[in-house]
């Protein structure tokens, strides 16, 4: 005795169902079929497009099927899976395509339990699970091959056809979108990446100084000395340093520039805004106005450095704390008279500064003490002067004939309309007071 599983799905906008058929075939050839396993389900209110719900209903499919399997236990149990749509077929199939989230989960499903080889294609009118997606009433029930399957599960030979199963089209949306990049490798320079692990320009530039009277050593160049480096050294090495940053983030421009090619630059370039030229030490500077200028040339020319790198954050920190953690202008004003040109150094400064420590420390506000409740008398309506301050002022000097004397100001003010009435006072005695009190009262 032979068995086969047949397991049918389709799908419909309303519903979706999956029906599965015994099939036996006797040592005489005498054939049994019959509905082992059924779903009908309703349509999510969230509306899906017929391939992915012929897709689900795929999925339910193989689910009853690794059921009936579990339960029945027959050995050598032969499977096939059937469906109408071409494109679930192809999905199955499809080994070089990736799809989006919702698709790739259920064909994963799907390969899980079965093998593409497995699944076969049906027509609609023979495909009993069509049954399932639209629903019947009792007498069409009893008329249609649900119950009994499709007419050629009762033949000897089943219809599989060996035809190629077609490709994914290329519009499919439930394809991801395929994107080529060009990667383009780029030399790291030993000496920058040194760098990064400085947290201090002055240290930074020594210690590249030392390495590089190391290396004249090794040469022969100059005799071994153990001395500190001196000024020149560092102004070298300061140099050097700028033209290893300029070469890695202006390698174009450079070429351009040097091939008297800088008309050829984007407009929008920052470096043809500047009129960038390379001077004699092939260093980047700015262009300008002031080449007829006494100023020294590194202040004429600045060398031009780029906002990202590391070396511009060290440049920036270095000189904020030579103007004494002064503002944003005081920074820019100190780099710009020291020959840097950093791009973007407004915006980079006050990131700066924004994250020093003792600048936040310094600029933070102070604590100011609650003040308490007014008074009543402060917010009690009444008349002018009810409730009043009294404070005296001066002295002012005032001429009396040929003599200087000194007169006071004494000060009345309501505390409540905030009313001012000011008084003359010969001197600061209780009887001057009693005088200009009495004044007051008269009026």
């Amino acid at each position: 005795m032979q068995y086969e599983l047949h397991s049918f799905s389709d799908a419909s906008l309303n519903g979706y169902g999956a029906c599965s058929y015994l099939r036996a075939i006797g040592k005489e050839g005498q054939i049994s079929c019959s509905l082992v396993m059924g779903k009908a389900r309703v349509t999510p209110i969230k509306q899906m497009t017929i391939p992915r719900l012929e897709l689900t209903s795929a999925v339910t499919s193989v689910r009853n099927a690794d059921v009936i399997k579990q339960e029945l236990e027959i050995e050598n149990l032969l499977e096939y899976y059937w469906t109408d749509s071409q494109v679930v077929l192809a999905y199955i199939s499809n080994d070089a395509k990736r799809f989006h989230t919702f698709v790739a989960n259920r064909i994963q499903r799907i390969r899980q339990s079965t093998s593409p080889e497995k699944w076969q294609h049906v027509s609609s009118e023979e495909n009993p699970a069509d049954q399932a997606s639209r629903g019947l009433t009792a007498a069409q029930l009893k008329e249609s091959n649900w119950l009994k399957g499709p007419d050629f599960l009762w033949k000897q030979d089943l219809p599989i056809k060996k035809e190629m199963v077609g490709e994914v089209e290329e519009t499919d949306p439930e394809l991801r979108t395929g994107h080529a990049y060009t990667v383009q490798s780029k030399e790291v320079n030993p000496v920058l990446e040194r760098l990064k692990k400085f947290s201090d320009w002055s240290r930074a530039v020594k210690a590249i100084a030392r390495l590089k009277r190391r290396i004249k050593e090794f040469k022969g160049v100059q005799e071994r000395t153990n001395k500190t480096t001196d000024l020149e050294e560092r102004r070298d090495t300061e140099v050097f340093i700028i033209k290893l940053v300029q070469r890695e983030a202006f390698t174009e421009e450079i070429q351009k520039i040097r091939s008297q090619k800088v008309n050829s630059l984007h407009k929008h370039n920052r470096l043809k805004k500047l009129n960038a030229f390379l001077d004699n030490s092939d260093v980047l500077r700015v262009g300008g106005r002031l080449s007829q200028s006494a100023l020294h040339h590194h202040v004429k020319h600045p060398a031009i450095l780029p906002k990202e790198s590391h070396v511009s954050a060290l440049l920036i920190k270095h000189y904020h704390q030579r103007v004494h953690h002064q503002g944003r202008g005081m920074t820019v004003n100190e780099l710009r008279a020291n020959g840097i040109w950093i791009l973007g150094c407004g915006s980079m400064v006050s990131s700066h500064i924004y994250h020093c420590v003792k600048c936040r420390r310094y600029r933070k506000p102070t604590n100011v003490q609650q003040m308490a409740e007014l008074p009543e008398e402060r917010t009690k309506t009444a008349p002018p002067f009810t409730y009043c301050g009294v404070d005296c002022f001066g002295p002012f000097i005032v001429k009396e004939g040929r003599k200087e004397v000194k007169r006071y100001g004494l000060l009345f003010t309501c505390l409540c309309s905030r009313a001012v009435h000011i008084e003359t006072l010969d001197d600061l005695s209780t009887d001057a007071f009693m005088n200009a009190l009495r004044v007051l009262i008269a009026i």
